[in-house]
């Protein structure tokens, strides 16, 4: 509901409780008033009525003043109780000869002219008036926000050193500009090498040749220096002594 129509039923509401309060506690203040006088001839049946139709005032009451409902609810009917206490406090000749009579009947009239000289009904309007001031009930109502979940769990294993990879858990820093994420590798550039004749793509590599052991290493004969290596001299050199040893 908008805050316009809001309001609007506020006025609506206003207007039909403030005579149905007033004329709910006219009413049983006559019939205490009755009861009490002529306790001892007619009985205790007028304080029933008179308690129950006080109840459905004070009823009206709460729910003008609630805080769900528009402050124009509760406005209008402070603002004419008000004014009604104010007269008679002000004028009470003026009140009492020209405010209701002819108007109500002699049962209500009865109980308006006991509420009104005692400031029933100013107290009443006071109440309602400082209800309605309320800045919260003149606000409208936001819409409730979404509830969230709550914080995500902590990452596993330590806190990871500086440079280090981050522990299994934690929020991966995004990948630079024209760098792919860790999980899809490293870029490829160009055609992919040519596979072998006969050998299928994706299939597994050709076994590597075994290592030679170290007992084999050590039964092979030690190279040869480098005088070793050379031709022996020729006849010419043999024979003008160009072999001698030095």
């Amino acid at each position: 509901m908008s805050n316009g129509a809001r309001h609007g039923l506020g006025v609506l509401i206003g207007l039909v409780v403030t005579p149905v309060i007033a004329l709910c506690l006219m009413y049983s203040t006559t019939k205490f008033t009755e009861y009490f006088r002529y306790f001892f001839t007619r009985g205790g049946e007028d304080r029933w009525v008179g308690a129950g139709v006080v109840l459905v005032a004070a009823v009206l009451v709460g729910l003008a003043a609630g805080s769900r409902v528009s402050p124009l609810a509760s406005l209008i009917p402070g603002a004419a109780y008000t004014a009604i206490g104010f007269l008679w406090l002000a004028a009470p000749r003026f009140a009492f000869e020209h405010s209701g009579r002819g108007v109500l009947s002699r049962e209500l009239y009865l109980g308006y002219t006991t509420l009104a000289p005692y400031g029933v009904f100013l107290l009443l309007g006071v109440a309602l008036l400082v209800a309605s001031l309320a800045p919260s009930r003149w606000k409208a109502r936001t819409a409730a926000a979404p509830r969230y979940g709550g914080p995500p769990p902590a990452p596993m294993g330590p806190p990871p050193m500086h440079g280090g990879q981050a522990p299994m858990g934690a929020p991966q820093p995004p990948p630079a500009p024209g760098q792919s994420p860790p999980w899809q590798g490293g870029p490829q550039y160009g055609q992919p090498p040519a596979q072998p004749h006969g050998r299928q793509p994706g299939s597994n590599p050709p076994p590597l040749p075994p290592a030679r052991r170290a007992e084999d290493a050590r039964s092979e004969p030690p190279a040869k220096s480098g005088s070793d290596d050379e031709d022996p001299p020729g006849e010419w050199t043999q024979m003008y002594g160009g072999n001698r040893p030095s």
